[in-house]
């Protein structure tokens, strides 16, 4: 990946819906250039998804939560297959203190955050403990970042 790459990935992570036209202007190369460059790093899975953002409070998920997971290393797999096919778990992360699994999970209220997760993680297997966090106001969310300089 190269200066070109990156600035591709910059704008496309910001919006979208940037046209390959606008960013090959601002670059000063082709348009065929940057959709080239872009099918490229998504066939070499650089890019693994064209996403949106959504606004949570706007589609009826206003609440995010961080649950951390304590497991049995014996069942680590199995909990995270499960958790991977639990709807409203948007990221699942292995992590090395304190917690072994961390997720981010979206519910449009306490209720089903625990009828969807929470209860889910208790008649798991191999859980040992959880530790939710929850929050208040999003300030800011990404889905990626990427230095020029890489």
């Amino acid at each position: 990946m190269d200066s070109i790459d990156h600035t591709i990935i910059d704008k496309l992570s910001k919006d979208s819906r940037t046209h390959c036209t606008e960013i090959a202007s601002e670059l000063g190369v082709a348009t065929s250039t940057v959709h080239k460059r872009v099918n490229q790093m998504y066939n070499d899975g650089v890019i693994e998804q064209f996403t949106v953002i959504l606004d949570p409070r706007k589609t009826g998920m206003p609440l995010t939560t961080f649950i951390g997971i304590n497991v049995d290393e014996n069942y680590k797999g199995e909990i995270v297959t499960k958790l991977k096919s639990l709807k409203n778990v948007l990221e699942v992360y292995e992590i090395l203190q304190p917690y072994d699994i961390f997720l981010k999970v979206r519910t449009s209220d306490m209720s089903e955050l625990k009828d969807s997760v929470l209860r889910v993680l208790d008649n798991t297997d191999g859980v040992i403990s959880s530790s939710s966090i929850i929050t208040t106001i999003r300030h800011k969310e990404r889905t990626c970042i990427i230095g020029s300089d890489q």
